[in-house]
C-alpha cells in the first residue's frame, strides 16, 4: 500500500470519527411545554398534533415532538367572555385551515402552508 493511499485512509477514517462523535451534539432537541404560554391541539387533516404557543397571536406555533414551527396567518378564536377573529396576511392556496384548541380558546387557525425556516 502506498504512503498516499494510507494517508488518505487515515484522514477519512479520521473525519468518519469526528462526524460521528459530532451527530448527537448536533441533534436539535425539541421544546417542552413549559417554554410557551398555551399548549394546543390543532388538526389541519392530517391529525391531530400538540404545539406551544404564546401570547403573540404571529409567533410561530412549535410541534412539542418534532420542533417544526408553523407561520399563523389569521385567527378565528373564542373562548368564555372573548372571542379572536383576525388576519395578519391575505389566506391564499398556499394556506392551510386547522382546527385549535388549547383549553381557553377554540376555533381555527389558518397556517402558511410549510414549516417556518429558522
Amino acid at each position: 500500500m502506498s504512503r498516499t493511499h494510507r494517508l488518505t485512509t487515515f484522514f477519512t477514517a479520521a473525519l468518519v470519527a469526528l462526524s460521528l462523535l459530532a451527530a448527537p451534539a448536533s441533534a436539535k432537541k425539541p421544546p417542552r411545554a413549559e417554554q410557551f404560554s398555551y399548549v394546543a391541539q390543532i388538526d389541519c387533516g392530517d391529525g391531530a398534533r400538540e404545539v406551544g404557543s404564546t401570547d403573540d397571536l404571529w409567533a410561530p406555533l412549535v410541534d412539542l415532538q418534532t420542533g417544526t414551527k408553523y407561520r399563523p396567518i389569521a385567527w378565528k378564536v373564542s373562548g368564555e367572555g372573548f372571542s379572536v377573529d383576525v388576519t395578519n396576511g391575505k389566506p391564499n392556496k398556499q394556506s392551510v385551515v386547522c382546527a385549535y384548541d388549547d383549553g381557553i380558546a377554540k376555533g381555527s387557525v389558518t397556517l402558511k402552508k410549510g414549516p417556518k425556516d429558522d
